[in-house]
């Protein structure tokens, strides 16, 4: 009764889990709309669109592809060019922000693209950023401008869904370009700088704080794509571009063998499943077990077979007087142990052992007058021991309710 529950029980978790995964391989996954700005990701907040576009108007020659950290790329005696660089967040540490601002000292071009960026970086070019915290504006659309009418035509670009807006602050004494401004489009302050461009030395820094354009979503519509394009515009064109792909939130430089494994979502729930069946096998399977008790037979009654072992022996060597001999004893035996008669007397005894046998008194002296001649007897036969053998076992019936 036990083990049947056991067996309904895992056949039901088995059954559960079977539909969970079928439901989830056969329903549509949700929209992903997390900020990765991976090349691969087709998702809305994804890079795939531009990396595809940009790909296509620069030469292979004039492109490199960094998949390792900015610090080891600056270590790595980096060549001259321009650094491409857009995620939601681009936060240096101290050496890699010194080692970026010793490269960009010696002519070449870093463009950031990041909502948030460092502070050791924007403090030493003299520039901070901050928030645009307008609650009533909190959910509106946002509207960008560049302020070069040559590129834009001097057309508002609009973003259609909400997200955190950020602009940068500068002291008026601070010699820099502003190239590009934002607002939230139904705000009745004024737009604020989101796009600079601040000289260091031989280069300068292109710093933008709405890398959303570069996202797949973004790149969808053909204005916005105007856009980007635009601000893409004042990057030189006569240097090698480093675009990297190690500075994204969905980057995939997979740091764990399981990434890749896990990314997809039918191997996902394969893997998932292996381990809920793994778990299931040690709840019922694993538990300590009795061990099996083993059947001991018991040991066969051997007596009949002795008998006829001996009486073989017997007929064998034509041994008929020792066999009827030996009968005798026995059934003087059995009357004395059964009944509890003592035989000495055997005239006075036969009245009491037919009594109690149940066998006739005039069968039970033939018998005993039976036993008398054969023990007198010389030369017995073989027809001998068997009438004595029937004579006995009638006897024997009366007392077991025979006859």
């Amino acid at each position: 009764m036990r083990q049947g529950k056991q067996k309904f029980l895992i056949g039901f978790l088995v059954f559960t889990i079977l539909v969970i995964l079928i439901l989830q391989a056969t329903s549509k996954p949700p929209l992903n709309w997390e900020e990765s700005y991976d090349k691969m990701d087709k998702a809305p907040y994804g890079g795939k669109i531009f990396y595809e576009q940009f790909a296509k108007v620069i030469s292979p020659e004039s492109l490199t592809e960094i998949n390792s950290s900015t610090y080891e790329w600056l270590r790595s005696d980096a060549e001259n060019g321009t650094l491409l660089i857009f995620n939601s967040g681009f936060f240096p540490d101290k050496e890699t922000t010194k080692r970026l601002l010793t490269w960009v000292n010696e002519g070449n071009t870093a463009f950031i693209s990041a909502r948030f960026i460092g502070e050791e970086l924007l403090d030493s070019l003299g520039v901070g950023i901050k928030s645009t915290i307008e609650l009533s504006n909190f959910q509106e659309h946002i509207s960008l401008y560049l302020n070069d009418t040559s590129l834009s035509k001097g057309q508002e670009f609009m973003f259609d869904r909400s997200t955190r807006l950020t602009y940068f602050t500068f002291p008026d004494s601070l010699d820099l370009r502003v190239l590009g401004m934002s607002k939230f489009t139904n705000s009745e302050k004024a737009a604020q700088p989101m796009f600079l461009e601040v000289g260091y030395g031989e280069g300068k820094f292109v710093l933008h704080l709405f890398p959303l354009a570069f996202s797949n979503y973004f790149m969808l519509n053909a204005d916005n794509k105007t856009y980007t394009e635009s601000i893409l515009g004042y990057l030189p064109i006569d240097q090698h571009v480093f675009y990297d792909n190690y500075v994204k939130n969905g980057k995939s430089i997979f740091s764990s063998p399981l990434y890749l494994f896990l990314s997809n979502p039918n191997l996902k729930m394969a893997y998932y499943a292996i381990i809920a069946m793994l778990l299931l096998w040690i709840v019922f399977e694993g538990r300590r077990k009795q061990r099996s008790i083993p059947i001991v037979k018991p040991l066969e009654n051997q007596t009949v077979a002795f008998a006829e072992t001996i009486s073989a022996i017997y007929l064998e060597k034509n041994a008929y007087q020792e066999n009827i001999e030996q009968q005798i004893e026995l059934f003087m035996d059995y009357c004395r142990t059964t009944f509890r008669l003592g035989m000495e007397s055997v005239e006075m005894d036969l009245e009491k052992l037919a009594a109690r046998s149940g066998c006739p008194l005039e069968k039970t002296r033939d018998l005993f007058a039976f036993l008398e001649i054969l023990s007198h007897k010389q030369g017995c036969t073989s027809a001998d021991v068997i009438a004595l053998n029937k004579k006995i076992n009638d006897f024997k019936k009366y007392q077991h309710g025979g006859k």
